[in-house]
């Protein structure tokens, strides 16, 4: 048979340094550390490798947002260098999506927090102040001053939130908020970077847009964890998404079915108005109808006047209404909605979600398939009980709806 030589990079084995990634070192996640079990866990980027080993930089949030220069003005509190490590490969992962997210908003939360604290920000604030009531202005601080701005704007979004859900529909709201929100996302270090030259704004858009197709490439090479993703296939998911979010928000939303007044009781609207049968002695009816036909007078004369309308009643009705008690002639029920396809967003979610974790539990640090039970046990060991909970459901939705789709 024919025989394979695989050629290793014995500089960077495992591809983790800047060299291998135009200049942008990947997010590390570490693991299987059984000497000092308190790093597993932590983050960190690779800046050497020598001797079998990665010289890494722990990291976190507040210090990466300190060295992304996002302080605002402000500081962080870290301002010490990082802690240096030098770990081998197999105590070393590259951060998933999931991972990613959070320690970008963690890095997003310190920002703020630097942001706030900042002199700009603080100014603003004193302003605030300045415009209370003097016998409020010594009781409120700046910081007081800014929450309570930002939580009335708050409050002022989700009121428009509400107000504009009720009459577009929330599905088609929320979609489009995603859809802007994930868009400044994919373009954000070009809106970012334009702000910090202090370019235009026409300049700015002009930019992002041009650079939109690279980084949406470059998101999905991070979301899926494959780097051979061509031009064509990134532009093929950009346009498969951009078909999605647009049949979702062009699509009518089904008013829910109207069911028809009908007569299906005493209190329903629609029912005619029944007299009730008047009651009384049958002989004394009798004797009635008896004292005119002697008297030569015509039939029903000295009959009470409820009796006649009760007969006139009986008279004008239709059929259907010889039963004065029962009015469930009239009611059909609506046809049953559609059953909705289980193939849905929920599950095309979940699919992703259990590659993505299989991707991470079968593959080593060699992007190379891992099939060793062993090695997988210890790679669900060392998983953070959330990302187990989030698994199993994820799981979970996939085998019902696949159930569901084969009954």
């Amino acid at each position: 048979g024919h025989q394979y030589i695989i050629i290793e990079n014995m500089d960077d084995p495992s591809n983790y340094l800047p060299a291998a990634n135009d200049g942008k070192p990947p997010l590390l996640k570490l693991q299987n550390i059984s000497a000092r079990p308190e790093l597993n866990g932590q983050f960190g980027q690779a800046v050497s490798y020598a001797d079998g080993r990665y010289v890494v930089a722990l990291l976190d949030a507040a210090t990466a947002a300190a060295a992304a220069g996002a302080g605002g003005g402000g500081s962080t509190g870290n301002n010490a260098q990082p802690t240096f490590l030098k770990l081998k490969p197999e105590n070393l992962t590259t951060a998933g999506s999931i991972d990613q997210l959070i320690f970008g908003a963690g890095m997003f939360v310190e920002s703020a927090k630097a942001y706030v604290a900042g002199p700009t920000v603080q100014a603003y604030g004193k302003r605030i102040v300045a415009k209370l009531p003097p016998a409020m202005q010594s009781k409120v601080t700046p910081n007081q001053a800014l929450l309570g701005v930002a939580v009335a704007a708050q409050t002022v979004f989700l009121l428009v939130y509400f107000v504009i859900g009720r009459f577009v529909g929330f599905t088609k709201l929320f979609t489009f908020v995603s859809f802007v929100a994930l868009i400044l996302s994919v373009s954000s270090p070009d809106w970012m970077e334009g702000y910090k030259a202090n370019k235009p704004m026409k300049l700015i858009m002009r930019g992002a847009a041009t650079n939109f197709p690279r980084r949406w490439k470059e998101n999905l090479i991070n979301a899926t964890g494959y780097t051979n993703i061509s031009d064509k296939m990134s532009l093929a998911s950009l346009v498969l998404a951009l078909l999605i979010w647009g049949k979702i928000l062009l699509t009518p939303t089904p008013s829910p079915p109207r069911v028809p007044d009908m007569p299906m009781g005493s209190g329903m609207q629609g029912a005619p108005h029944i007299i009730p049968p008047p009651k009384y002695d049958l002989e004394h009816i009798y004797k009635l109808g008896f004292d005119d036909a002697k008297s030569g007078n015509e039939f029903g004369t000295s009959l009470p006047e409820d009796i006649i309308k009760y007969n006139a009643q009986e008279e004008s009705l239709p059929p259907q209404y010889d039963n004065a008690e029962n009015f469930d002639w009239a009611y059909n029920p609506p046809p049953p909605p559609p059953k909705k396809s289980s193939l849905g967003m929920g599950m095309m979610l979940s699919m992703f979600t259990l590659y993505r974790f299989g991707k991470e539990t079968f593959t080593g640090p060699d992007g190379r398939v891992v099939l060793e039970p062993a090695y997988m046990m210890a790679q669900l060991r060392n998983m953070e009980p959330w990302r187990l909970g989030l698994m199993g459901m994820s799981l979970y939705r996939v085998v019902t709806g696949l159930s569901s789709f084969v009954r």
